[in-house]
């Protein structure tokens, strides 16, 4: 593995690194406040006791918000987990399908920083020569372009 191909990795890697700690965080305080509600409400919740759509659509409604917490909690590790991959060069499949996660709005919370940095991420791992890096091939010393002339 070439030292400048691994740089290259890392930058976009680091990005996924703090869109799963991002994710984490909001997932753990989304929950937390849903668990303080509750306990505060005596269980009952705070729906609005005017109809029984109204009453459907907020339950609903907070269901939906605490499941997406959820699923960026549980993704958040593997967002994590498969940008420090990609950052040694190795799991393309694990880093590609973080950078996957950081861009789909179920499975992250601050998917409007996650869907630049993942398409990033992917856009990078998608050149021949990381993938190269991927594989383990050593790369032809002059796989480089050439220096410009010095005058």
């Amino acid at each position: 593995m070439t030292n400048d191909m691994l740089r290259k990795l890392q930058t976009p890697a680091i990005a996924l690194i703090v869109v799963g700690a991002i994710n984490a965080v909001i997932g753990v305080m989304s929950l937390l406040s849903g668990l303080v509600r509750l306990a505060g409400s005596g269980g009952r919740g705070s729906a609005p006791s005017r109809s029984g759509a109204e009453s459907l659509g907020f339950y609903v409604g907070t269901l939906m918000g605490y499941g997406i917490s959820l699923m960026a909690l549980i993704a958040a590790p593997v967002i994590i987990y498969g940008a420090i991959q990609m950052m040694k060069g190795r799991k393309l499949g694990l880093a590609k399908a973080s950078a996957i996660l950081a861009i789909v709005p179920f499975t992250s919370c601050c998917f409007l920083i996650g869907i630049p940095v993942g398409i990033w991420a992917l856009t990078v791992l998608g050149k021949p020569d990381v993938k190269a890096v991927f594989r383990g091939e050593n790369l032809p010393p002059n796989f480089n372009p050439p220096q410009p002339p010095s005058f």
